[in-house]
């Protein structure tokens, strides 16, 4: 067992509990007595008493409960574990670890300064519409109420956390993850930059997208070449009318030699979508191959048929279908551009390199192993590109 490199908290946060599920206690009669008033004016009946009483008494019981889980969240801030679960990874990086977790408190400590009034501001907001909406045609039913006054309570926690949050998520990134991706070589991580897509877009591997967002890059030589993995993500139109084009690994790859020429591998998009990609890039001629799979799910173009062949052999299209096979990963598409080779891989699922939210510690293990295999991860799909082409290998052995 290994001893958790984070400091001891000051216990500020624990003193607020009592106060926040005070001002809760205070709010919850204020806000049912009058839900309950307003309501028995409405209607003097003994329904309608008794409606209003139990209207009243399930706004107050809402807003306890919320009080309750900010005191309880309050509490678990000032509470640090023994142990981060002994393994060696968390020895590895206690330096930087340990610097985290300070910025870590120190964004707990704002949060919770900035739910202490936003939290209440918006609680009342809601306990005055909900009072307010009992005087229209339409008074809420109880589960209505409760919305009511439960989406702005989360409304004002969000608000506290907002800015934060993300501040604090980067400085994860940016501090943890280049150590994480190191343990695998000449490698490390980066924020990414959106990468020049015009070539991939040009030749139709990304064929309809207006909007370009990169997430997180790891870089560096890897087995020798040089590589660059970004998380990337393409989005076409806008509000109803959006959508994702492709989200996925943008692999990048330095060959030891160069081909001499260009050649894409895209989706076969249809007798029409080939059609309008064929008038796009005269420029290049279709590539014929023997494979009638692959020809099934790809279309080929390329500047030189010769070296488009040399490129595509039997081996290397066998393996770029089993590269669409990989758990979590969509068929790929290629494009390679003299020595530069990109392999543009979707894949299905939750984003990568997410490191654990400001209320846990930085150092918690079930993290720390979820970002190390995600490096993995990614690692393992350049391991099968790199393995497309047997000659990679070769070069390297020379």
């Amino acid at each position: 067992m290994t001893s958790d490199p984070t400091p001891n908290p000051a216990p500020s946060s624990a003193k607020l509990a009592g106060p926040v599920l005070g001002l809760a206690g205070v709010l919850a009669l204020i806000g049912g007595a009058g839900m309950a008033t307003v309501a028995i004016i409405r209607d003097h009946s003994l329904g309608g008493i008794l409606g209003g009483v139990f209207g009243g008494f399930l706004l107050g019981l809402m807003i306890m409960g919320v009080g309750a889980w900010m005191a309880m969240s309050l509490m678990k801030a000032s509470k640090v574990p023994d142990t981060v679960g002994g393994e060696a990874i968390a020895v590895e990086l206690k330096d930087v670890l340990t610097e985290v977790e300070s910025a870590r408190l120190s964004t707990v400590e704002a949060v919770n300064r900035r739910a202490m009034w936003r939290v209440p501001l918006c609680l009342v907001g809601g306990v005055a519409l909900a009072i307010a909406s009992q005087f229209s045609d339409d008074p809420p039913d109880p589960i209505e109420m409760l919305a009511l006054v439960g989406f702005p309570a989360l409304a004002g926690y969000w608000w506290a956390s907002a800015g934060l949050s993300e501040k604090y998520t980067q400085l994860y990134k940016d501090k943890v993850l280049p150590r994480l991706a190191a343990s695998f070589g000449a490698l490390s991580y980066r924020s990414a930059v959106p990468p020049d897509l015009g070539l991939l877009n040009e030749e139709r591997v990304f064929r309809k997208f207006d909007a370009v967002d990169a997430d997180d890059e790891i870089h560096g030589t890897y087995r020798n070449l040089p590589l660059s993995i970004v998380e990337l993500k393409l989005t076409h139109g806008s509000g109803k009318n959006k959508q994702t084009t492709f989200n996925g690994l943008l692999l990048t790859l330095d060959l030891p030699r160069d081909t001499g020429a260009v050649t894409a591998v895209v989706s076969d998009a249809g007798a029409v979508g080939n059609f309008m990609d064929r008038q796009r890039i005269q420029k290049r001629e279709r590539v014929k191959l023997e494979d009638p799979v692959f020809e099934k799910v790809y279309e080929v173009y390329g500047s030189d048929q010769i070296a488009a062949r040399a490129l595509l052999n039997p081996a290397f299209m066998e393996r770029l279908l089993k590269l669409g096979q990989l758990p979590g990963f969509g068929l790929p598409l290629v494009l390679c551009a003299g020595r530069v080779l990109h392999i543009a891989m979707p894949r299905a699922g939750s984003d990568l390199f997410e490191p654990p939210g400001f209320r846990k510690p930085a150092a918690t293990h079930e993290a720390l192993v979820a970002l190390r295999k995600d490096i993995a991860a990614v690692l393992a799909a350049a391991d099968a590109v790199i393995d497309l082409d047997h000659r990679f290998e070769i070069a390297q052995r020379q």
